[in-house]
């Protein structure tokens, strides 16, 4: 017999909106769980679309695409190494200093949280019952919430150790195997989307590039000028705190007040003057906003174009999935998907949304 159930519309529409939820939340479950496959692979991405230029530039010069992909994530390596052994003695003498800057730091938070706990005890009005004499007095001591929130997307040491060695490897794989990876790739849409696909594709890779080199430009330019200012109030490792303020500078909205913790927290070690600190807060602020208004549009310019809306709560959702590096990697995801739905047809009004304009 033919099937004669009418369906009710509104109950289809309930039961497909049911069924999304379910998908996202499964979805970002996923992304979660294997925070640190996800991390490595979108980090992996990230640094080939950026050496790509110089490995097509070998190409040309008759350089087998394998051998100018391995010459460039060895270039890379090597860039990192050099930064790495020229603050490593301030990182380590930093390191070996740290709970002593962290004290007074400590100190404060204790009395700040003493004198909330007076308020409350003021305002009241249930008296808590005091425990009974002779019974035992348990108590619980957390770890280093920052060093929680440092490690949620990546976990252990350890396992942030064998992810990390696995970017050069990932990143030489895809730089070597682009024409492959890109055939099979385009490969996966129907014929008539393929060239749309390559579009997408392309502009998020021009997108990611002038992204990462125009801001790591901008925090080379902020360490130049911050640096020597903070040698000239004789902050301590001076050449590790010009570079890390900058580089936290350049977080949307929360750059200022990352920016400044670092030195600050050295300082409050370090002066009894008011003066100091004032050159600090004085030298991040004018830097950052320099950064902010004239640096990132010259030099990174308008491939972001990202509201402050959808930035504000891209940074809230990607730092309570990955802690801090979701707070790195927050804004280029979030351009890259809306590249995407700016060019498929059901999700344009999403990406209008997404968009300055």
């Amino acid at each position: 017999m033919p099937d004669t159930r009418i369906e009710n519309p509104s109950v289809t529409r309930a039961v497909s909106l049911s069924l999304r939820i379910i998908a996202a939340a499964i979805v970002i479950a996923c992304i979660n769980y294997a925070s640190s496959l996800f991390i490595t692979l979108i980090c992996s991405i990230f640094i080939a679309f950026v050496l790509e230029p110089g490995v097509r530039l070998l190409e040309r010069a008759r350089i087998p695409r394998w051998l100018g992909s391995l010459a460039m994530v060895v270039l890379a390596l090597a860039l990192v190494y050099l930064l790495i052994y020229g603050l490593y003695n301030q990182l380590i003498a930093f390191a070996h200093d740290f709970p002593t800057y962290a004290e007074p730091l400590k100190r404060m938070v204790g009395s700040f949280q003493k004198w909330v706990g007076r308020i409350q005890q003021s305002t009241s009005t249930i008296i808590p019952a005091s425990p009974e004499p002779g019974l035992p007095t348990i108590r619980l001591q957390q770890g280093s919430p920052w060093a929680h929130y440092l490690l949620r997307g990546i976990g252990s040491i350890y396992s942030f150790a064998v992810t990390v060695m696995f970017i050069p490897f990932l990143v030489f794989f895809m730089l070597a195997g682009k024409d492959r990876i890109w055939a099979s790739s385009l490969n996966l849409f129907p014929r008539e989307h393929r060239y749309h696909a390559e579009e997408v594709i392309h502009g998020i890779g021009h997108m990611v590039r002038e992204y990462v080199l125009g801001n790591l430009l901008v925090a080379l330019i902020s360490a130049a000028l911050m640096t020597p200012v903070f040698g000239l109030i004789h902050l301590r490792y001076a050449l590790l705190m010009g570079p890390l303020a900058a580089l936290l500078s350049l977080i949307p909205y929360l750059g200022v007040a990352l920016g400044l913790f670092p030195p600050l927290m050295v300082a409050l070690g370090e002066y009894a003057t008011v003066g100091p600190f004032v050159a600090i807060g004085v030298t991040v602020t004018v830097v950052h906003f320099l950064a902010i208004n004239v640096l990132t549009p010259k030099l990174v310019g308008h491939r972001v174009k990202l509201n402050a809306l959808t930035v504000t709560v891209s940074l809230m959702f990607w730092a309570w999935l990955w802690g801090g590096l979701g707070l790195v990697l927050a804004v280029p995801i979030t351009a890259a998907l809306k590249a995407i739905c700016d060019n498929v047809e059901k999700l344009k009004p999403w990406g209008a949304w997404m968009g300055e304009s």
